[in-house]
């Protein structure tokens, strides 16, 4: 099969896939690991096609991510999503360690600073994008992540380990 140029990773053989491609991008300010999984050896051109408009549209996928964070945030009855990580960093670590201010609201003041670390891509899977925020690799090993269909459309926030 043709080689395929993909943003963020070049070109690649559509029909001799590694299981996994790995590349360090700068988007809207952060570092982020962006990787490529695929399960099989070879993936359809329509496949290709649409991981191909997926990647050219990441950023703007990205933002929305945020917006999913600041909606599930808002939503006191999400289990297991925003609201839990929040409340597990500030019981475990306390105000201080987390470098928020005590004179602001602390969940506004940790919207602001929970970041993107990892962006995953599984073109062949139902959970397309897998998105993974958090304070701060070094600061703790729990992750808010984000799953989004190939649309970027949100199928569901958990925290992770």
């Amino acid at each position: 099969m043709p080689q395929f140029t993909l943003p963020y990773f070049g070109s690649i053989d559509s029909g001799a896939l590694e299981n996994n491609y790995e590349t360090e991008i700068r988007i809207a300010g952060y570092d982020i690991s962006l990787d490529l999984n695929f399960s099989g050896k070879s993936i359809e051109p329509s496949s290709l096609s649409i991981l191909n408009k997926y990647l050219d549209n990441l950023e703007d996928h990205l933002l929305k991510t945020r917006e999913f964070i600041s909606e599930n945030y808002a939503d006191e009855d999400a289990a297991d999503g925003v609201r839990f990580y929040f409340e597990f960093h500030k019981e475990e670590a306390g105000i201080e360690e987390l470098g928020i201010n005590e004179t602001g609201d602390a969940d506004e003041q940790l919207l602001n600073k929970i970041h993107p670390v990892r962006i995953g891509l599984y073109p062949d899977s139902h959970q397309f994008a897998v998105y993974d925020y958090t304070f701060g690799k070094d600061f703790t090993n729990y992750v808010l992540v984000i799953n989004t269909d190939e649309d970027g459309d949100l199928t569901y926030i958990t925290v992770e380990s």
